[in-house]
C-alpha cells in the first residue's frame, strides 16, 4: 500500500515535504530567504495544497523570527519567475524533464510592516500535479530552516530529510552537475572545484551536522588518483544522532548565528559583534550578503572589520 505525501500529518515543529519538491533543479537564483518563504507557503497550504484554490498567510508568519530586511514581496516575485526542473518520463517511457512554475497568481499587501499584512497565493497546476502524485517525503523542521545561514545548508538538510528514514540505504552517490543543481548553485558560479568545496560543500556539511537531528558526511569521488584525480561525483552518507549529539544541536539552535561556523569548527570564538551596535547601512549589507549566499565566515569577518573601524573613529567618551 502506498502512502501519499499530502495525507501525512504535520508534527509540532515539522511538516512533510514531497521529495519531488526537495529534489527540484533550477533553483540557483533562489536566495536563502526565498527558500524559507517557499517552505512556509508549502506548509501553510496544508491538505488543500493540491486544490485549485487561493491560500492566505500573514506576512509576519513568513518572516518568522528572522529580523532581516529582505522583502517578502521580492521572494514571492522570485518564486513566481522561477521555472524548476523535475525529472520525469515522457509518454513513451523515456527519461524527460518537466519544466514547472512554482507559484501562480499572488497578491501581497503593499505595507509589509502592517501587522495585518497578508499574502494570497496559489501553486501552479504543474506543481500541484507533482505534489498530488508524491509518495515520498522528508519531514522539515521550522527551527532548523530558520537557523541556517546558507541556502546550500538548507538544500542539503532537505535532501537528507528525504532519505533519513530509508531502511536499507544510508548513502548515495551524485554526479557533480546533479549535486550542484540539487544544492541550488547558480549556473556559471563557483565552477572551480576548490571554490565549490570551500564555499558550498564544506560550510553546508558543517551547518547541517551542527543543527540537524541527523549527521551527514560528504566525500569526494575522484578518478585517476585519490588526491589529484578529477572529481567525478560525491558520496553522501547519513545517520541518526545519539542523545549527546542531539542535545548539542538543540543548544546551538538557541545561540546567535554570528560566530556559529567558528563554534562548529571548534575554533576559539572571538568577541562577537552585536548587530545592534552597527549602523543600519552596514546591517543592510550583511543582509544582502546572506541573501546572495555568502559564507557566514565572510560575513563575520566583514562585521568585525566594520566594528573595529567604527571603534577606531569613535571618541573615547562616546558610548558604543
Amino acid at each position: 500500500m502506498l502512502f501519499r505525501t499530502i495525507d501525512q500529518k504535520r508534527g509540532g515543529d515539522d511538516f512533510p515535504k514531497a521529495r519531488e519538491l526537495i529534489e527540484i533543479r533550477g533553483t540557483g537564483e533562489l536566495s536563502l530567504q526565498d527558500r524559507r518563504v517557499m517552505n512556509m507557503l508549502y506548509e501553510n497550504a496544508g491538505a488543500k495544497i493540491c486544490d485549485d484554490v487561493d491560500h492566505v498567510i500573514a506576512i509576519a508568519e513568513l518572516r518568522g523570527t528572522h529580523k532581516g530586511r529582505e522583502r517578502v514581496t521580492d521572494s514571492v516575485l522570485q518564486l513566481m519567475k522561477t521555472i524548476v526542473e523535475v525529472p520525469t518520463r515522457d509518454k513513451k517511457g523515456n527519461p524527460a524533464t518537466k519544466l514547472v512554475q512554482i507559484l501562480s497568481d499572488s497578491t501581497v499587501s503593499d505595507d509589509e510592516n502592517n501587522p495585518s499584512g497578508q499574502v494570497t497565493y496559489s501553486f501552479s497546476r504543474g506543481m500541484r500535479e507533482i505534489i498530488k502524485d508524491s509518495t515520498l517525503w522528508g519531514r522539515v523542521r521550522h527551527a532548523v530552516v530558520f537557523a541556517f545561514t546558507s541556502k546550500y545548508a538548507l538544500a542539503l538538510y532537505e535532501l537528507i530529510t528525504a532519505r533519513i528514514n530509508l531502511k536499507h540505504q544510508w548513502q548515495e552517490e551524485f554526479g557533480v552537475e546533479d549535486f550542484r543543481a540539487l544544492l541550488g548553485v547558480p549556473e556559471g558560479k563557483l565552477e572551480r572545484m576548490p571554490n565549490f568545496l570551500q564555499r558550498v560543500v564544506q560550510p553546508a556539511e558543517l551547518e547541517v551536522n551542527g543543527l540537524a537531528d541527523f549527521g551527514v558526511k560528504i566525500e569526494v569521488i575522484r578518478t585517476g588518483g585519490s588526491l589529484r584525480g578529477n572529481v567525478t561525483g560525491f558520496r553522501v552518507s547519513w545517520w541518526r544522532k545519539e542523545v549527546g549529539e542531539l542535545q548539542a544541536a538543540y543548544e546551538e539552535l538557541k545561540r546567535a548565528k554570528v560566530g556559529r561556523l567558528a563554534r562548529l569548527r571548534g575554533e576559539t570564538e572571538g568577541a562577537s559583534v552585536s548587530p545592534s551596535l552597527l549602523p543600519d547601512r552596514i546591517m543592510a549589507t550583511v543582509d544582502a550578503m546572506r541573501a546572495a549566499g555568502a559564507p557566514e565566515a565572510d560575513i563575520d569577518a566583514f562585521m568585525r572589520q566594520q566594528s573595529a573601524e567604527r571603534l577606531k573613529d569613535t571618541p573615547l567618551s562616546e558610548p558604543v
